[in-house]
């Protein structure tokens, strides 16, 4: 073997263990460093498991503290009898003007009752028995107490009603409302409402509810407007002189029927049948028809009342109004009403109007002075309402009306004092609801 030969194994000998070295270091080194990542994640792991229950414990004070504030509030609202209680209303800002007053009037309503706003609280039963108590409170009205009134269950189909209860009849509401669904949206009411109707029936009866609610069906036995035949003379001019110097108020029945067609449709039936004081008989069909832009409402209502005419005989009268609906946008609705009152019967008279009433348009049919053409026929009378509603937003809504009332004679009287057969009204409002 060469010398050469033999310097290169001996080189290649003397530098294997410093290879073997560098590689076992290496591999230790590659080791030490898996253990250190062991080690980092593990401590990682425990770190997220001590944070994860510092937050869910943070998480479950703040539950439990929210907790016991709603169950504090609970106890503090039942104690002091609001458990179970809503609060809800509407006020009408309005201007109005009609040609024969000649009143630019701005007022807290446009409305022909002159009602100012409507507030109502409704509560339910605290021991979960689902007894409903309403209090409605209707300020500037000539009644500010609207209703008061109780509905006990006693089934599942069937409940107790009793109190003070507006009326039944017809189709449209007695105050205004941002919601088509609970309140009139013209601003003044129709004819066959303000003048062929009872306002409130103070008693007690029962509601029945069919097939699901499609059907319903309530009555009562009670005074009706009793507060105002103790009030108001005119609702008296018909009666005995014995009758007129007593409080004693007439027994009425009161029902009505609704059948709910579908969820477009519905179809109701109602009256009223009085004794004692006055002896009367209202009744009414009235429907409606809810889809799409589209809305239509129809009422026909007929009735009789003894020795109410205007001649002294017995009134008989009949009223048939439609109004109809159609939405121009989603916000923008027009609104169009026509009302007829055949009142034709022994000098004319209807159930709220019995010959005290100016500027009703009703009565026995007048002559240009003044005089009755025939004291034994009446006037009849028509209305025809144009308007709109305007939603500004879901609790406020404008609304903006002409309206034109027609006598087949000269029963209405200007500022002037000079009689006339028509009446025409303008008026806007702005309504809010909660």
């Amino acid at each position: 073997m060469s010398f050469q030969r033999k310097l290169i194994v001996v080189a290649l000998a003397s530098a294997l263990p410093w290879v073997s070295a560098q590689a076992q270091s290496a591999a230790d080194l590659q080791k030490e460093i898996s253990a250190l990542k062991a080690q980092l994640q593990s401590l990682q792991q425990k770190v997220e498991a001590m944070n994860t229950k510092a937050e869910n414990t943070s998480l479950e004070q703040q539950v439990n503290r929210l907790e016991q504030k709603l169950e504090l509030a609970e106890d503090t609202n039942e104690k002091a009898g609001l458990k179970g209680v809503k609060i809800n209303g509407t006020i009408e800002a309005a201007f109005k003007y009609d040609d024969l007053k000649r009143e630019h009037t701005f007022a807290a309503s446009a409305g022909n009752l002159d009602e100012v706003a409507m507030l109502q609280f409704t509560k339910e039963s605290q021991d979960g028995e689902g007894v409903d108590w309403t209090l409605r409170l209707v300020p500037g009205a000539t009644a500010p107490v609207h209703e008061a009134s109780i509905s006990v269950p006693l089934s599942k189909q069937t409940r107790l009603i009793g109190g003070l209860i507006p009326d039944w009849q017809g189709y449209e509401f007695y105050f205004a409302n941002s919601s088509a669904l609970l309140g009139n949206q013209l601003i003044t009411h129709n004819a066959l409402f303000e003048l062929l109707g009872a306002t409130a029936y103070s008693g007690l009866g029962m509601a029945h509810t069919l097939d699901n609610g499609k059907y319903v069906f309530k009555w009562m036995v009670g005074n009706v407007d009793a507060a105002a035949y103790d009030t108001t003379p005119s609702l008296k001019t018909a009666l005995s002189s014995a009758a007129n110097n007593s409080n004693t108020r007439s027994i009425a029945l009161v029902y009505r029927a609704d059948w709910f067609i579908n969820e477009y449709a519905y179809v109701g039936f109602s009256g009223n049948h009085g004794s004692v004081n006055r002896n009367f008989s209202v009744m009414a069909l009235d429907g409606g028809y809810t889809h799409g832009d589209w809305a239509f409402n129809g009422q026909l209502s007929f009735g009789s009342q003894r020795n109410a005419a205007s001649n002294g005989g017995d009134a008989g009268w009949t009223g048939v109004s439609t109004l109809v609906g159609y939405k121009l946008t989603p916000r923008l609705q027009l609104l169009a009403r026509a009302d007829m009152i055949e009142n034709r019967k022994n000098g004319g008279g209807t159930y709220a109007y019995n010959g005290g009433s100016p500027d009703i348009g009703l009565g026995a049919e007048l002559d240009a002075s003044g005089f009755a053409t025939d004291p034994n026929q009446g006037a009849n009378l028509t209305r025809l309402s144009l308007g709109t509603n305007y939603q500004i937003n879901a609790n406020t809504q404008w609304k903006l009306e002409y309206r034109m009332d027609e006598s087949t004679g000269n029963n209405f009287t200007d500022a002037n004092g000079i009689l006339t057969k028509s009446k025409k009204f303008i008026g806007t409002s702005v309504v809010l609801s909660f």
